[in-house]
């Protein structure tokens, strides 16, 4: 179990914990909300069906090869306050397979062929500013076993693209269109294990 304080919060009092399979079901509801409180605003404007979408997806990407999640606590209020998430990206994912459909082959091998891809990093929005994002982040590619670690995130200038800028992510597609989704997407890569 990964346990710390945020260093650089001056207003709670926040953990961070690293989650099994069986403390991600029993939260799940918990996980949700902060999801769905993080991306309701812009540029996300992400809708409740979405949300209700990634409950359901949740439980399916915990049982992935490889899965971890560090959860934020604020002990004090007693909540999760944010979370990340993601698993070796493969083969037969909707993502891995999206993605690896407009890359090179050189891309591919260089950037899919043995990834972690992390799949949602989510703070509420009155906790974010305080480091929390950037140390879920930081634990959860801690350890990894995997050459490299992708990611999608909205082509904006957000504080998430901000954040990976900053760990070295590098943009590998600047313009990926996912199917029923208006806006389009950066796919970003970083070595972990060259």
């Amino acid at each position: 179990m990964v346990e710390s304080r945020s260093k650089s919060s001056t207003r709670t009092d926040v953990t961070f914990h690293s989650l099994t399979v069986s403390e991600v079901e029993q939260a799940k509801d918990k996980i949700v909300a902060v999801y769905a409180a993080a991306f309701e605003g812009p540029p996300y404007n992400r809708t409740v069906e979405v949300a209700i979408d990634f409950a359901d997806t949740l439980p399916r990407h915990a049982r992935r090869e490889a899965f971890r999640m560090i959860a934020a606590r604020d002990d004090r209020a007693g909540q999760i306050v944010g979370f990340g998430y993601g698993y070796t990206a493969m083969p037969g994912q909707w993502w891995h397979d999206l993605v690896a459909q407009v890359m090179s082959a050189e891309q591919r091998e260089r950037w899919l062929s043995d990834a972690f891809e992390l799949t949602e990093l989510a703070v509420l929005p009155e906790y974010q500013g305080y480091g929390i994002g950037g140390r879920v982040h930081d634990l959860l590619l801690e350890a990894l076993t995997q050459r490299t670690a992708v990611l999608s995130t909205i082509r904006q200038d957000t504080s998430a693209y901000r954040l990976y800028r900053k760990r070295d992510w590098g943009t590998l597609l600047d313009n990926m269109m996912f199917p029923n989704v208006i806006k389009p997407y950066r796919i970003m890569g970083k070595e972990i294990n060259p």
